[in-house]
């Protein structure tokens, strides 16, 4: 299958859920431009706004499948469509649990996928202690937050171009006051930007760190449960031994 020669400027990953009728979350993060994630949901018929990055969890297979990533940049003037089609649900049952699976993109006859990486290999699921996936998820999942990074378009504007890049305490102090009023602005403008993108994202990791952490609870309260039961019957036997 052929692929685009040329690198496409966003990073798209899924992610599945464990137990045996499991759920997929998807994300992406553009580096260049906006992206724009179409859900099949029931009753939803509006697209979300285009951003920078995205997330959705609680997918079924189907709906997986049925969603496409819409690549918008040079100010809306480009766009390029992805589909998910290809992912059938063997595919997703085969990917491995509570990891985040990056797609790469295949290009035939026109017509964009996203489709797992070549260095990805569809594995079936490691016999684990099921007591430690969900505390190693966890720390995973911590550890990542401390990794946060956005990336962000630069501007058309040559002039907001070239005061990014200026120190501001190395202007010329013949500069107007309006001149380096504009400049702080600009500059106060792109880091509420970056905080409020950076927040979003980290609230997103909470969320599903919560789910993650009940989902230990309760696991925990099973196997406290069943090791009670083992006590008992462990007793039972020893005091018929006795007898």
């Amino acid at each position: 299958m052929p692929r685009m020669t040329e690198a496409p400027r966003f990073r798209f990953w899924v992610r599945r859920s464990p137990g045996e009728d499991p759920t997929f979350s998807v994300r992406f993060e553009v580096r260049k431009g906006k992206g724009l994630l179409r859900v099949a949901r029931p009753g939803v018929l509006v697209d979300p706004p285009a951003r920078q990055s995205g997330y959705e969890e609680r997918l079924t297979a189907a709906q997986v499948r049925a969603s496409r990533f819409l690549h918008v940049w040079d100010a809306g003037r480009k766009r390029q469509g992805y589909v998910l089609s290809r992912l059938s649900d063997e595919l997703l049952l085969g990917l491995p649990q509570e990891r985040w699976v990056e797609l790469s993109v295949e290009s035939d006859g026109g017509f964009c996928w996203l489709v797992p990486r070549g260095d990805v290999l569809v594995e079936t699921e490691a016999a684990v202690e099921f007591d430690d996936e969900p505390t190693r998820a966890i720390d995973e999942e911590l550890d990542a937050l401390s990794e946060v990074e956005v990336e962000f378009e630069d501007s058309d504007d040559p002039s907001s171009n070239l005061d990014a890049t200026m120190p501001l305490q190395t202007m010329d102090p013949s500069i107007a006051p309006f001149g380096k009023s504009t400049t702080l602005v600009r500059h106060m403008r792109r880091e509420q930007v970056r905080a409020a993108e950076t927040i979003r994202l980290l609230e997103a990791r909470v969320s599903d760190l919560e789910h993650k952490l009940e989902a230990a609870r309760k696991r925990e309260i099973q196997l406290r449960t069943r090791v009670a039961r083992y006590q008992r019957r462990l007793k039972a036997r020893e005091s018929v031994s006795q007898k």
